[in-house]
């Protein structure tokens, strides 16, 4: 192997790519002394993009294009760069590539490995999860600050923990609570879940309920729906219920009998969309996600995603006054919808899409938000890439951000989830390392700011959304990622915030997320130490005299003074300071002498 081939062989294997193979034929004509062609690939080629020659080029890279030189056998780049598309050939031993346990050792440092959607697998738990995910990124960031204490991939922050995972019993509905207890528990539920979610109607529950409890025997779907209201009231309550473990696992056992064995109906769906919102407070991240996907499916298994009428060729048309059931039907899908979208994009892990989608949104309640959750949800790009219609990753999550900050909510729980969405698109534009990231930093710093209100007023009426603790973790990982001094000055109330939280739920959850928070401050920290000590070494030496000053050093003469009281306005200003407008040097003096009535006299 020549000179040249083998540094390239080796500067590949020192940026740690995986993508990149030496041909043997691109040896032979460098041996031969051919020089790299500047001649732009295929891809770019096709879409008139300017190429930079490159072994993947720079748009290939962020699209993920294959980028093929067709004028000669060059290293083709394959998306995820997991695969090649042909086999390499067998390097000489000492110069074999890398292998995974090395490439994981610094994964910020190869080609196009910041992609937002790359992924991080944790080989011990067999767990998936994108890099932008919430439970990815405080590793990511311990390693970008290059600490020797990298965070392990863990769910920190992820909620209260003022729920402990129980082992799965088995009891009857009326065995577990009475209708005085659902009762005190539904009253729960429509305070403080319902608002925010836009799920069930009191009043149509309430007698559903009641009918349920007046003839126990028997199964039922609807006690899926009756137990998950029971928990997620108790969960809420200021004196939980004793049987509150009990409530969702045996409603997890009605879902299974009458959603999973038999064809599911409506109250299916309800019962997965409360038992993903209690996971979500409770549990990990995993089962919140799965538990919003199995939802998505009964959906579509429902039908939901369709209005009646374009279904009518299967069943039979709905009855014209029938509002209530198309109603319903629109409620659930969106609000399932929504659910399955935000906790995807928070946790890096793909949602469950229609070809198409009939469905025609719910109109807004009085008095809840239920609406804006499914705003919200709206507005978040899908992370997958569709290079044929070439989308602009960054624009898109750039747009979405804008939104966000524009929209307004009178809900503290909604207005943390915007901070979470928005620090999710944070995540992905840090993580594309692109100068968008550091464009929309103030906007998420803003965000942010307004989720800090937002979780002390949650933590002062004590009701505990897990975004109470997740947010302003979250916040702070974003405050270190963006690492200029107007961000790290809000560093100190998020960590005080996170201090109160720690008193308030003295939890194994919120201790660790705090003790966390903690370390990473610390890296941050000696990274700036660390660099202020290389500035400091510098040594002390005097400027040299310069004879010939540079033009910037030149003190500007004094502007001349101008009576702008005397002119005759209106002035044209259009003309004086638009700089695309070209004149020459003689009509542009006599249109200004002209505006200002020779009063100049440049």
């Amino acid at each position: 192997m020549s000179t040249n081939g083998t540094n390239h062989l080796k500067r590949s294997i020192s940026e740690g790519s995986p993508t990149e193979i030496v041909d043997d034929n691109d040896e032979n004509q460098e041996q031969q002394g051919r020089q790299r062609s500047r001649a732009a690939c295929a891809p770019c080629r096709q879409r008139k993009r300017k190429c930079d020659g490159r072994t993947p080029c720079g748009t290939c890279v962020r699209y993920e294009y294959n980028c093929e030189y067709i004028s000669s056998k060059r290293a083709i780049y394959v998306p995820n760069g997991d695969v090649a598309q042909e086999p390499p050939a067998t390097a000489p031993v000492g110069d074999t590539l890398p292998n995974i346990i090395q490439l994981q050792a610094h994964p910020l440092t190869a080609p196009g490995a910041r992609f937002h959607h790359r992924g991080i697998l944790d080989p011990n738990k067999t767990r998936y999860v994108r890099a932008n995910s919430a439970i990815a990124f405080p590793r990511i960031l311990g390693m970008d600050l290059e600490s020797e204490s990298i965070p392990r991939l863990h769910s920190f922050a992820w909620h209260l923990g003022i729920r402990r995972e129980p082992p799965e019993p088995l009891a009857e509905i009326t065995s577990l609570l009475t209708w005085a207890d659902m009762q005190h528990l539904s009253r729960a539920y429509f305070k403080f879940v319902k608002p925010e979610f836009g799920l069930l109607e009191e009043a149509d529950f309430t007698e559903q309920a009641s009918a349920r409890f007046a003839q126990p025997q028997g199964e039922n779907d609807f006690d899926a729906v009756v137990l998950g209201v029971a928990a997620l009231g108790s969960f809420f309550s200021p004196n939980p219920h004793p049987a509150e473990e009990s409530f969702i696992y045996r409603a997890a056992r009605v879902l299974d009998q009458k959603g999973m064995v038999r064809s599911p109906t409506s109250n299916n769906v309800s019962g997965w969309i409360l038992r993903t919102i209690y996971l979500r407070l409770m549990s990990r991240p995993h089962s919140a996600w799965l538990a919003s996907s199995i939802a998505m499916h009964q959906v579509e298994a429902c039908g939901l995603h369709k209005e009646m009428q374009t279904i009518a060729v299967v069943y039979p048309a709905a009855p014209t006054g029938d509002h209530k059931l198309a109603k319903q039907r629109r409620r659930l899908f969106w609000i399932t919808r929504a659910l399955n979208i935000i906790l995807s994009f928070e946790y890096g892990r793909s949602r469950v899409t229609f070809d198409v989608v009939t469905t025609k949104r719910f109109a807004p309640d009085s008095g809840g938000f239920g609406h804006q959750f499914v705003e919200l949800a709206e507005l978040l790009p899908n992370d997958l890439v569709d290079k044929e219609r070439e989308p602009d990753p960054p624009a898109a999550l750039s747009t979405a951000l804008t939104k966000l900050e524009d929209m307004k909510s009178g809900s503290s729980f909604i207005n943390l989830l915007k901070a979470d969405l928005a620090f999710a698109i944070y995540r992905r534009l840090w993580l594309m390392s692109l100068t968008d990231a550091k464009d929309r930093a103030e906007s998420v710093v803003n965000l942010g700011k307004a989720a800090l209100s937002a979780s002390e007023t949650l933590l002062e009426i004590r009701v505990p959304w897990w975004n109470v603790v997740a947010s302003p973790f979250q916040f702070l990982c974003t405050l270190l990622a963006i690492g200029t001094p107007k961000s790290l000055a809000h560093v100190s109330d998020v960590m005080n915030l996170l201090h109160r939280i720690g008193q308030m739920y003295d939890t194994h959850m919120v201790r660790e997320a705090y003790n966390q928070a903690t370390a990473l401050v610390m890296m941050s920290r000696k990274r700036k130490e660390r660099e202020l000590e290389a500035l400091t070494s510098l040594p002390q030496r005097p400027p040299f005299d310069d004879d010939h000053p540079s033009a910037a050093s030149v003190t500007m003469m004094e502007a001349p003074s101008i009576d702008w009281s005397s002119m005759d306005l209106p002035f044209e200003w259009d003309v004086f300071l638009n700089p695309n407008l070209v004149m020459s040097s003689q009509q542009g003096q006599s249109a200004v002498d002209a505006a200002f009535g020779g009063q100049l006299g440049f």
